[in-house]
């Protein structure tokens, strides 16, 4: 891998921000505006005690802080670490993990290990209108072949890959194609790693809820006092 470095792309309302090869105590900020603040309520917290048997072991006191973030969060190499302003407790992704919520403040993202990456995207903060919409995080094995869910979606790979005829480099925003999309449309990945679906569908609470609380329970993401 060659050294750290930052990859900037956009696309129509999307845009992306992708820190590569990032070293050890490597630093970056986020306290991007949201149109409006859903937050996760104590009705999605019963829905995760309904799936989830060790879910004593989830922060309920700080799950209800978290709010519908129009941007998501992925890292796909290292460990992180988040601290966001006046909350006493911090987040430590895994590799892999994803995320969909945050909670108001300037938040800090430390990487805790060497070759860290870890991916942004969404909405353009600066445009007037700055909707939520759907977004799926597929995780891509080596040599798989995948497709869209949708046909009018955004798709990000966090690994540079080939769609169709295609070669789709790391951190770029295509759109998906319409149609069918045939054999000749699939992604192929030589690779492991992640592709973030971003749809143009409403932003779903339960499902992006049920998603973090899967986190939790297999300890991709952990949280922790300060």
């Amino acid at each position: 891998m060659k050294s750290e470095y930052t990859v900037n792309d956009k696309l129509d309302h999307l845009t992306v921000l992708y820190h590569r090869g990032c070293k050890q105590g490597f630093k970056f900020f986020g306290d991007d505006p949201e149109e409006k603040k859903e937050y996760i309520t104590d009705e999605h917290v019963g829905l995760l005690k309904e799936v989830h048997t060790n879910y004593n072991e989830f922060p309920y006191e700080f799950i209800t802080k978290f709010y519908a973030h129009s941007r998501c969060l992925v890292f796909p190499d290292g460990m992180w670490m988040s601290e966001t302003a006046r909350h006493p407790q911090y987040l430590r992704y895994k590799p892999g993990s994803y995320c969909n919520f945050r909670v108001s403040g300037l938040t800090r993202f430390t990487s805790l290990t060497e070759n860290a990456s870890a991916l942004c995207v969404g909405i353009n903060p600066n445009d007037g209108e700055i909707p939520c919409y759907r977004r799926i995080v597929h995780n891509i094995d080596v040599n798989t072949v995948f497709q869209p869910m949708y046909t009018d979606s955004y798709l990000i790979p966090t690994r540079d890959c080939t769609y169709g005829s295609t070669v789709v480099k790391e951190g770029s925003i295509i759109k998906s194609r319409g149609g069918c999309n045939p054999l000749g449309y699939t992604f192929i990945f030589k690779e492991k790693g992640q592709l973030i679906e971003f749809t143009q569908e409403p932003f779903t609470m339960e499902e992006s809820v049920l998603n973090l609380g899967q986190q939790w329970a297999t300890k991709r993401i952990e949280v922790f006092d300060r």
